[in-house]
């Protein structure tokens, strides 16, 4: 799991991250102890979610990257993107002084281009803050998904292939240990905290498959023989 939040994408990781505690709720395990009961039919159908939603994240991110991709060759970007229309300080030979107070000391005395220079040091900085908010705030992969008709959305799901499904369907059953018979009475109870874990790992199970499937797909195309020692223990092709 730590090495999948250094490796992957800092918007992949925390859109994850904010799907799960949408799906579980914001009480602080400190004060609440909130448990989750259900029957392993249920868990069986969520845990399948998840797994799709994190191959849905995959597929959403190789499409957001093409896209910027692509505005970056159709728009290229300006030569004097960056260059503000004056340059820093004062244009014309300012004279005279600033009061300013010192709430310690009273009224002090500034020059006035040195005031003007204050000034322009404490715009430049306001506004690296603000551009720094922004990019931490905004998340290409979620806001893309929010543009998409439903329709669309399931088109993101679509693509998974028989082997995607079956390795999904078998991940859970060994996961659950349970019998087909006993799904709909066998009882689980978890912890909140415990369960948002279980969720995210899915997702992240649901992210790389997605990237397993790709890598497979391509060494078909090209003929290449599957790696084995990628392989989980005990499986062969």
């Amino acid at each position: 799991m730590e090495m999948f939040v250094k490796r992957a994408p800092k918007q992949v990781v925390d859109a994850m991250r904010l799907t799960v505690t949408n799906m579980i709720g914001t009480l602080p395990p400190q004060f609440f102890a909130v448990t989750v009961t259900t029957v392993a039919e249920n868990l069986a159908q969520l845990m399948y979610s998840v797994l799709m939603t994190g191959y849905m994240f995959r597929n959403a991110q190789y499409r957001v990257e093409l896209q910027q991709s692509l505005e970056q060759v159709a728009l290229p970007e300006p030569q004097n993107k960056d260059v503000p229309d004056f340059a820093p300080g004062t244009q014309k030979k300012v004279t005279g002084e600033v009061i300013r107070w010192n709430n310690v000391s009273g009224a002090e005395k500034l020059d006035a281009v040195k005031y003007i220079e204050l000034l322009e040091a404490e715009i430049e900085e306001l506004n690296r803050q603000i551009e720094k908010k922004s990019t931490e705030e905004s998340n290409d992969i979620l806001e893309y998904l929010k543009t998409l008709e439903p329709e669309n959305l399931q088109e993101l799901t679509s693509t998974a292939g028989e082997d995607v499904i079956l390795a999904m369907n078998t991940f859970i059953k060994r996961l659950l240990a349970v019998s087909p018979s006993q799904m709909k009475t066998s009882v689980t109870e978890t912890s909140a905290p415990e369960l948002a874990k279980l969720l995210y790992w899915l997702m992240v199970v649901g992210y790389s498959i997605r990237n397993i499937e790709v890598r497979f797909d391509m060494d078909r195309i090209l003929g290449n023989p599957p790696k084995l020692a990628e392989l989980p223990p005990g499986e062969d092709l």
